[in-house]
């Protein structure tokens, strides 16, 4: 039933992810379209491997001169980085009693 269940197909998503998706909502690259915005969005909302979230974390340590430059090099890492957004997988649907059958079936007792 787990598989079935969509709140348990949802991603972790890690801090420095959230943090750095609040900071593009909040400081948008002037250049961007929503769409392309949205989209980055939508990457950066997901999981990441340990190796693409540490390239990640060197331009969000950066000191820059404003916030629209770390925004713009925020957003070229992650297209440098060629993430995709989460595509959830369709739940499966939930199992009925008669579709259960029996595989095997042990008995076990206690040695005398």
């Amino acid at each position: 039933m787990t598989e079935s269940d969509p709140a348990n197909l949802q991603p972790r998503v890690r801090k420095l992810n959230r943090e750095v998706a609040g900071f593009l909502r909040r400081h948008p690259p002037r250049e961007m379209s929503q769409d392309k915005l949205d989209r980055l969005l939508e990457a950066l909302e997901m999981p990441w491997a340990r190796r693409e979230e540490n390239a990640l974390r060197l331009v969000w340590q950066q000191e820059l001169r404003s916030n629209d430059e770390k925004a713009l090099a925020l957003a070229q890492e992650i297209e440098r980085l060629g993430m995709e957004p989460f595509e959830a997988p369709k739940p499966l649907p939930a199992i009925e009693p008669e579709e259960i059958n029996l595989i095997c079936w042990m008995g076990i007792a206690k040695a005398p």
